[in-house]
């Protein structure tokens, strides 16, 4: 990794980033799969669930494939370790 600044993130992709992120990701790649096999259906339905995989992966794996495209992180925890490295000296009792 280089020594570029982590990024902040705006409010999408620190959700994203966090567990109800990643939870999100999970169930719309399940919503996907079962539209795919249970209301599209043959073999294009087939492949709509193989793509409902992708999301599923990427909640599991902390990814986001689309952030590339607005300029982010394509690991989602590059934006948890920035959010902890703002949050970290701001509790009380820790050293600045």
């Amino acid at each position: 990794m280089s020594n570029e600044t982590l990024p902040a993130g705006n409010w999408f992709t620190n959700f994203m980033a966090s567990s109800g992120g990643r939870v999100a990701r999970v169930a719309f790649g399940a919503a996907i799969i079962g539209t795919g096999l249970f209301v599209v259906g043959g073999a294009v339905g087939l492949a709509v669930a193989a793509f409902g995989l992708v999301p599923i992966a990427a909640g599991f794996l902390n990814l986001c494939p689309v952030a590339p495209a607005w300029g982010g992180h394509f690991n989602g925890a590059q934006y948890c370790q920035a959010r902890r490295s703002r949050t970290r000296h701001t509790r009380p009792g820790d050293a600045p």
